[in-house]
């Protein structure tokens, strides 16, 4: 057995990069189809998904590493630590390719909501439209989806974390 500090940060390292990959993975594959402004379900469910499974084999890869044990706050710190990594590698690469790869994306992406909003609500006035249009700008702001982004991402990763965390735990009798 490795120190717990050890195998911990390791466990981190290693669970938030493959979250990190197939984060960036499954965008890649989004853009290549050109569904990557979308945001549909089940692409949300689909990265929902990602994260939940990098923190539970992260979990447990430590416990096994742990000699079958893990504690509460230890799987907490896990995946906190997953969630941190593999967002901040997701966003990273998120602002890249909006930037480099399709700069058009928010345009596409407001294109695509306001279609479908007039789709759902085909009594939308001018004024509606544009008002909608002035939120869209707002929160194209590509530092405040990063914060919005990595502040979702954390919550959720605390929720899993949380109820894996009690799922797995064993404690070493005292």
């Amino acid at each position: 057995m490795s120190e717990p500090k050890d195998a911990l940060k390791s466990t981190v390292l290693n669970y938030g990069l493959i979250m990190g990959g197939l984060s960036v993975a499954f965008t890649v594959m989004l853009f290549i189809m050109d569904l990557h402004y979308q945001n549909s379900s089940i692409q949300q469910w689909t990265s929902l998904l990602i994260m939940a499974g990098s923190i539970v084999f992260g979990q447990l890869a430590y416990k096994q590493l742990n000699d079958g044990f893990i504690s509460l706050g230890e799987g907490i710190k896990i995946g906190i630590g997953i969630v941190a990594l593999g967002s901040s590698i997701g966003i990273l690469y998120g602002l890249f390719q909006g930037y480099v790869l399709d700069p058009d994306t928010m345009s596409k992406a407001m294109d695509y909501a306001i279609n479908q909003a007039i789709d759902q609500n085909p009594e939308l006035t001018d004024e509606m439209i544009e008002a909608i249009e002035g939120a869209f700008e707002f929160f194209a702001n590509p530092l405040l989806q990063s914060a919005i982004g990595i502040t979702v991402s954390l919550f959720f990763g605390c929720l899993i974390s949380l109820l894996t965390g009690l799922a797995v735990k064993k404690n070493r009798a005292e």
